[in-house]
């Protein structure tokens, strides 16, 4: 976790993701830049107004309370459903260019963050971009031990920006800006942020805000929502 320095594109672009993850049957609490998986006795996630596709395989159901530590031992072995997963993502007006990595769950219960600040991290375990419903999530480093990271360019995203996303298959996802959002953790909108139902939307996560030496961690987080070109 860096520690807090005076030199950075701006007071907020500080820190490593840390969100906590609204996902099926529960939430991933974020600490620091790790996100540990709690063990699920939660209640189901909201039905959609129109069911969703099955997925083929179950996937992970941590559950709410954060102050519990406890892992399910099966997570690790399960696998995500089967997608067109993205590969790269591109923000041209603020020169953000970045390859995109699956992440997961770890052995030991938690979630996985990209290692390198040049990578960004999907959530695999949730919809990809261009599914036809529910919340894509990449999120990735603000800055490292050596300053700010790519990420740091989402600071600059207006609304309107064209967000671009190419695929395994070689298919290229446009997305528009709808809104760029600081929020602290303590409001994030979670059902909303990381919905497997609802209208699709890619969303893009970092870090913001002022950093707790107590916590470890930054106090909010960033967050740009755009929606598909067209739809």
């Amino acid at each position: 976790m860096p520690k807090p320095r005076t030199a950075r594109r701006a007071a907020i672009v500080a820190g490593v993701t840390a969100v906590a993850l609204a996902v099926v049957g529960g939430v991933w609490l974020a600490t620091g830049d790790r996100f540990e998986v709690q063990d699920s006795t939660a209640s189901p996630a909201p039905s959609p107004t129109a069911s969703p596709s099955p997925t083929p395989t179950p996937t992970p159901s941590p559950s709410a309370p954060p102050s519990i530590d406890r892992t399910d031992a099966g997570i690790g072995a399960q696998q995500p459903p089967a997608q067109d997963v993205p590969v790269e993502v591109r923000v041209e007006d603020v020169g953000l260019d970045l390859p995109i990595i699956p992440v997961g769950v770890r052995a030991d219960g938690q979630m996985d963050v990209p290692l390198y600040v040049s990578e960004v991290g999907w959530y695999e375990y949730g919809p990809a971009p261009g599914a036809t419903e529910g919340s894509a999530v990449l999120s990735a480093h603000v800055d490292s031990e050596l300053g700010a990271a790519p990420m740091a360019a989402l600071f600059d995203v207006q609304p309107g920006a064209l967000v671009e996303v190419t695929t395994a298959s070689g298919a290229v996802l446009q997305f528009r800006v709808e809104q760029v959002e600081q929020l602290g953790k303590a409001q994030l909108p979670l059902d909303e942020l990381f919905a497997r139902d609802g209208p699709p939307v890619l969303r893009l996560v970092t870090c913001a805000g002022e950093f707790d030496p107590v916590a470890g961690a930054y106090e909010d987080n960033l967050i740009v929502t755009a929606t598909p070109v067209g739809a």
